[in-house]
């Protein structure tokens, strides 16, 4: 029996020895689609590991295998992605684990999935039902700090509900704008405290509120359960988000306010922020970490899928397929992938690499729809956590974009307002001609036109050249006339804390007017390609001399891929449907290896 004992201590004493090293051979661990992630491993101790390769813990993985460590020798497991998106690995041994995340094209992660065609008008619904129900004010006082006073604060909401909150205002003149916070997941007192510092350093009117219908430090004995996710009229966010309106709708009330109103939050605070800055446009600015609400399809293409889970939670608790079809049309009500596309100001991010409560993949594919000034960063080793610079580069940003107090209730100590990206004006140009971009980042009052940087051409119906050189200041070629996005990104290395670094990124919208000959860019094999009938009610008959395999990409007059047929044969008159395009102009190119032919379509 001793013997057994002895086995088992020396057994466990040995795991608690073991020990293993992951991590990426790239310190920001950033990759492009093509390139191998190399995930790097090493180990204290000799023998078999296992590894598996994943995008979500949700979804099965993409790959899982063995490795054989030697002790004090590092490995290397390669990866090769195909497409973007955020790779977790993990290794195991011995009962020890190691995690490693590594991102790939983060910035071209897409939304997985196609907004209601509704989604405005369900939102202005909403504001309307508001709108008819009366403030009902009742204030009091809170507590008192040495340059802010916090009041108590609860207005009527839809339902006969009431939003709770704590307003801190500064102890200096008017008029002031104001900060929204919205609290992460949880319904215990405390989640909602007094953002006082930003009142008091910022000079703003500072106010965090509930998404519960008690005051702030009670506990709400319903909480989450008022949620029937299958329905979007139902889903308990409605009342956070309604809430949310109806305390910008307060502040517009009081003789201190300027008019001038950001949200922000962490995890569902920032998820809330998202989505409550595509739903109120008096909202100018936005700052969020680690958002939750995003991306809530991802596990419908095995992908990662932003926390609450709901489609999980459909399958769990009700396992109906009408359920889920329900579930899955309700919840994009409330996914900031299509609300963020409403979005065109500046705004402030954290994305931990290692989050699997709100996969950084969620997150960036959010972050990605929105077309303004955006100021990230990357923090590649955290989990579901946001590094400590949140809060002071908050207030950083903030002080950036707000007009700061002549005489601050508490002055801050160093005049730093962070980073500011400015892509340049949008633009006309003709086709014929190329057009000179210029770029400006800033760091606090000095300008930082030293990062890396590059320009990329987003959507557009022809093709981009960019100049080779300092890439700030650019010229563009277009190959043919349309609606073109170009984004502007630079990274700052951000030596000042290991595992971090900041990107800013900024867009330019072009307008190319003029023609293109078709002929001028149709190669011998391809020539002879015409369309019939044109213009065309919706069928289509291919004219050509030679046959070819090759895909087409249609694309509209604002430069935006509608449809594409892949890798087909194309034969002198075949015919295809342009099922679902509206009427307008549309472009069509044709693509056979490095060969291209693009035609003018007219859709009547």
């Amino acid at each position: 029996m001793k013997y057994h004992i002895l086995l088992c201590l020396l057994f466990f004493s040995q795991n608690l020895l073991s020990q293993i090293d992951l991590s990426t051979d790239r310190v920001e661990a950033i990759y492009r689609v093509g390139e191998n992630v190399n995930f790097r491993v090493t180990s204290n101790q000799t023998g078999m590991a296992t590894y598996k390769i994943f995008y979500d813990r949700f979804v099965p993985a993409i790959t899982t295998g063995t490795l054989n460590l030697t002790a004090g020798q590092t490995i290397t497991l390669p990866y090769l992605s195909s497409e973007p998106g955020m790779l977790l690995c993990e290794v195991s041994m011995s009962g020890n684990k190691a995690f490693a995340a590594a991102a790939v094209d983060p910035f071209d992660i897409s939304a997985i999935g196609a907004p209601p065609q509704d989604l405005n008008e369900f939102w202005d619904n909403q504001k309307d039902l508001l709108a008819a129900v009366p403030f009902d004010l009742q204030i009091s006082l809170f507590e008192e700090h040495d340059n802010s006073i916090t009041y108590r604060v609860n207005l009527r909401n839809i339902d006969g509900r009431r939003v709770y909150g704590l307003l801190s205002v500064p102890n200096t003149p008017g008029p002031h704008p104001a900060i929204i916070t919205l609290p992460p997941f949880g319904n215990n007192p405390g989640i909602v405290v007094p953002e006082y510092i930003l009142a008091e350093r910022v000079g703003v009117l500072s106010f965090t509120l509930s998404v519960h219908n008690v005051p702030v430090d009670q506990i709400d004995p319903d909480g989450y359960d008022l949620n029937e996710i299958n329905n979007q009229n139902e889903i308990y966010y409605r009342y956070a988000l309604l809430g949310a309106i109806r305390a910008i709708d307060y502040l517009e009330t009081r003789s201190d306010y300027s008019g001038e109103v950001a949200v922000n939050g962490v995890s569902q605070g920032a998820g809330l922020s998202m989505l409550l800055a595509g739903i109120d446009d008096r909202i100018s600015l936005m700052a969020q970490s680690n958002a939750a609400l995003c991306q809530h399809a991802g596990i419908l293409e095995n992908k990662a899928s932003g926390f609450p889970y709901y489609i999980m939670q459909s399958r769990a608790e009700v396992n109906d397929p009408v359920h889920e079809a329900e579930t899955i049309g309700a919840i994009k009500y409330y996914d900031a992938v299509y609300l963020n596309r409403n979005i065109d100001f500046p705004t402030y991010h954290i994305i931990s690499y290692k989050d699997t409560i709100t996969p950084a993949a969620t997150v960036f594919a959010a972050y990605n729809q929105i077309i303004g000034p955006k100021v990230l960063l990357h923090a590649t080793l955290l989990g579901h956590s946001h590094p400590d610079e949140y809060n002071s580069l908050r207030r950083n940003f903030y002080r950036r974009h707000f007009p700061a107090p002549l005489d601050p209730s508490w002055p801050f100590p160093e005049d730093k307002t962070g980073y500011l990206v400015n892509a340049g004006p949008d633009e006309t140009v003709d086709v014929s001609n190329s057009l000179s971009l210029n770029a400006m980042v800033m760091l606090d009052t000095t300008i930082r036109n030293d990062y890396p940087s590059i320009w990329e051409k987003i959507s557009g119906p022809g093709d981009v050249s960019f100049s080779i050189g300092n890439a700030y200041q650019a010229d563009a070629s277009f190959s043919l006339p349309g609606e073109y996005l170009l984004r502007f990104t630079a990274f700052d290395g951000y030596p000042a804390e290991p595992n971090r670094f900041y990107s800013v990124q900024d867009y330019v919208r072009v307008v190319v007017d003029g023609t293109v000959a078709t002929e001028d860019i149709v190669e011998d094999e391809m020539i002879g390609l015409r369309l019939t009938p044109n213009p065309t009610q919706g069928q289509v008959t291919v004219n050509l001399e030679m046959p070819f395999t090759g895909t087409l990409h249609i694309y509209n007059a604002t430069g935006q891929l509608v449809k594409s047929l892949t890798k087909q044969p194309w034969t002198d008159g075949q015919t295809f449907y342009l099922d679902g395009l509206l009427a307008g102009v549309y472009w069509l190119s044709f693509e056979h290896e490095e060969q291209k032919v693009v035609r003018k379509l007219v859709v009547m």
